[in-house]
């Protein structure tokens, strides 16, 4: 399939190979127990075959100690002894492969790097030394290695599982994260999905039996929640999985009359009569939310914007990137788009104070069915939709924060009109948020439609870095009913008292529901944003939070309207 031939793209900084089946697994203690994202040191590396279980390593967790006072960065040769242990370091300094030497050096067995920034762990260049590594070497996030720091540091012993699942268990049932269907988007616009006829949710998993026994009446469950009341729950009937081989289990679809934004949690539960040996791979979830915003990440807040948990630029981008997410839908005419949410991170000891974002949409007019279609394009026939660009400059150093970039005029949409919206920058230190955690493979076996796409130096990618690295941009959406082609319907205001010191008063006569606020300073930097509830004529907002200075509000409407006044705050 076409979907498969465009993966030669770089991670990050580094290459980063899959690891799907090798897994870093801490046995004890209890509460930090469990199954840790993680990226596996493999190109350049002179370390073991992970994927051969007879690589396994099950051990003890140690701190390591250069004798520095950052005594954690194994930049030196270390001062404690690792033998037969798994050493915990610091990502900083110095090259991943010489830190991995000093601990293999010091007896080690294997090495878990923590990175150093929040966000998911990296991919790790050997460097000079990672060619004389023979030891596994694996990174995982601030957060992760947080949890694991502090057990150890009260002296509890943390004991670990690195290696491939696959034929280490004799009772194992589980999946990857690459064989969970997630839903058509995570971020889905309700201007679209008006009922079951509009929007629905296909379920499965390829079930995977990583044990050395067959089992005969293995089950897939699926719950849908919403707001902890359940929705949805059924059961597979019971199928046969010989040991070492797999088989896709479909569940009936969710759907429902009418779709409110509430969040949907999805859970999926892998099970038999035989109690499984290794539980962390038997559960899987996403979440989705049917409100104003269309994106492939998971959504949280109010207003619901996409959530980044990793950012990433091609390695070897000459002359700047875009990241972009495709979309396509037969009643899109009854939306505009208004502009984009996204986020961005520079390397270690480098500010984003001055760098820049920008946003594009693309009319995709290349005809083809699908990925898998033979037609599809390697140079792909876009016209940009000059009027929706969009510019931010970082006044700040907002490292890894959600911003939203409105578009010079909204664009109203066509029906089953194929669009991307992107996110772009020349800056050659920026990194652009994704999503890491949720894999969009079966997904795009499923629907077999772009998901996520990458232009770099000229060329596109059709699953940009991969089906498990989503671009974490969200498209807001507003009812394009009320809105020209050249003009929004634009809601006068005017707000009192102004200046201020405290609080303010907007007249909004026969205006009802809610609208979404977003207070920017003069430079354009997003200061807050938030849902209001709009009742009895006015709408008041305290300021007494913001510094004193000059901003711009912006509010738009659930029916479409707009509004857009500047406020004076004195202290």
């Amino acid at each position: 399939m076409m979907k498969k031939t465009l993966l030669s793209m770089i991670l990050g900084i580094a290459a980063c190979a899959a690891q799907a089946q090798v897994i870093l697994y801490v046995n004890e203690p209890g509460n930090v127990a469990g199954n840790y994202v993680h990226t596996l040191a493999t190109t350049g590396w002179g370390g073991p075959d992970m994927n051969d279980p007879l690589n396994a390593v099950t051990d003890t967790v140690a701190l390591v100690d250069d004798g520095t006072a950052a005594d954690t960065l194994a930049c030196g040769p270390l001062v404690n002894d690792l033998t037969g242990k798994i050493a915990l370091l610091y990502r900083g300094s110095c090259e991943f492969g010489t830190k991995s030497l000093n601990a293999q050096n010091a007896g080690a067995v294997a090495v878990i790097i923590v990175n150093n920034i929040p966000g998911a762990p990296v991919a790790m260049g050997a460097g000079v030394d990672g060619a004389t590594v023979t030891i596994p070497v694996v990174m995982v996030g601030q957060d992760d290695g947080a949890a694991i720091r502090a057990e150890l540091d009260a002296g509890t012993p943390v004991v670990a599982f690195l290696g491939a699942i696959n034929g280490f268990y004799e009772y194992s049932l589980g999946a990857y994260k690459a064989d969970v269907l997630v839903g058509p988007s995570m971020g889905r616009p309700a201007l679209v999905s008006q009922d079951a006829t509009e929007f629905s949710v296909e379920l499965g998993v390829y079930v995977h039996n990583f044990g050395t026994v067959d089992q005969s009446d293995v089950t897939l469950r699926g719950i849908v929640t919403q707001g902890g009341t359940e929705i949805y729950n059924q059961t597979s009937a019971p199928t046969a999985i010989v040991a070492g081989d797999s088989l896709f289990i479909a569940l009936p679809a969710f759907s429902q009359s009418s779709y409110t934004d509430v969040p949907y949690e999805v859970s999926y539960i892998i099970g038999s009569s035989i109690p499984d040996d290794f539980t962390a791979d038997d559960t899987s979830m996403f979440s989705f939310q049917v409100d104003s915003v269309l994106s492939y990440a998971p959504m949280a807040g109010i207003p619901n914007q996409p959530v980044p948990n990793a950012h990433y630029r091609p390695g070897d981008d000459l002359d700047g990137f875009q990241t972009c997410t495709h979309f396509r839908d037969p009643n899109a005419s009854r939306m505009a788009a208004t502009g984009i949410y996204t986020s961005a991170t520079t390397a270690t000891d480098t500010t984003l104070d001055g760098a820049f974002l920008g946003v594009r949409v693309y009319e995709w007019l290349d005809q083809f069915t699908g990925l898998s279609d033979p037609n599809f394009p390697t140079a792909y026939d876009l016209i940009e939709v000059t009027t929706a660009a969009g510019e931010y400059f970082y006044t700040s150093d907002q490292q890894g924060e959600v911003i939203f970039i409105p578009m010079q005029s909204p664009v109203v949409l066509a029906d089953n009109q194929r669009y991307l919206f992107c996110v772009y920058t020349a800056d050659p230190i920026v990194f652009v948020g994704f999503d890491a955690q949720h894999d969009y493979d079966e997904h795009t076996t499923l629907y077999d439609q772009p998901v996520s796409l990458i232009e770099d130096d000229g060329t596109w990618y059709n699953v940009g870095f991969g089906t498990d690295v989503t671009t974490a941009l969200g498209v807001a959406m507003i009812p394009a009913g009320n809105i020209g082609m050249d003009e929004l319907n634009t809601v006068e205001v005017s707000p009192y008292p102004n200046p201020t010191q405290d609080r303010i008063r907007v007249p909004l006569p026969g205006l009802s529901g809610t609208a979404d606020l977003r207070i920017l300073d003069l430079g354009g930097k997003l200061i807050e944003e938030r849902r209001v509830a709009l009742s009895g004529g006015s709408l008041a907002l305290d300021v007494t939070d913001l510094s004193a200075g000059t901003y711009q509000f912006v509010m738009n409407f659930q029916d479409g309207g707009r509004t857009s006044f500047k406020v004076m705050v004195n202290k």
